[in-house]
């Protein structure tokens, strides 16, 4: 057989893999990324989580009075005065929140370093999370505040 046959078969059989391959590559679904910080799922498909049942803020009171807790209230003006600063100086996003508690003392705190945020969309419990409490207190630290 002579040698541009040989190269050409050889040609000829290397673009045949390729092409089978990037089809092959195209055709099937990206999975997940996985990170060192966690698992990125791309339109929906990471796992479903359960429907979480609506807490309202009468519930909410309800709890904070039963740990006897102290709490800051923002709603209105100030939670946007309060997101503002989180922003600007944090570079924190918005809360998406119509009302926030921040359960900054209670009978399960401990020893004060974190805070408690749980907040309100619609009369329901939309997001909840902690904090530094240093971090709170310089946050929450804002003309005509005084918290």
């Amino acid at each position: 057989m002579p040698t541009w046959a040989k190269v050409s078969a050889g040609l000829a059989l290397a673009i045949a893999l390729l092409g089978f391959a990037g089809l092959k590559a195209t055709s099937m679904k990206s999975g997940p990324l996985v990170q060192a910080h966690g698992t990125t799922y791309y339109g929906g498909d990471g796992p479903k989580a359960p429907p979480v049942p609506c807490k309202s803020e009468s519930e909410i009171r309800s709890a904070i009075a039963r740990v006897h807790a102290k709490y800051d209230f923002y709603g209105g003006a100030r939670l946007k005065a309060f997101e503002q600063r989180a922003t600007l100086k944090k570079g924190l996003p918005p809360l998406r929140v119509d009302t926030l508690y921040v359960i900054t003392e209670d009978d399960q705190m401990r020893d004060g370093e974190m805070v408690l945020f749980i907040g309100l969309a619609s009369n329901c419990v939309s997001t909840v999370f902690s904090f530094p409490a240093q971090l709170y207190r310089e946050l929450a630290t804002g003309p005509g505040d005084g918290v």
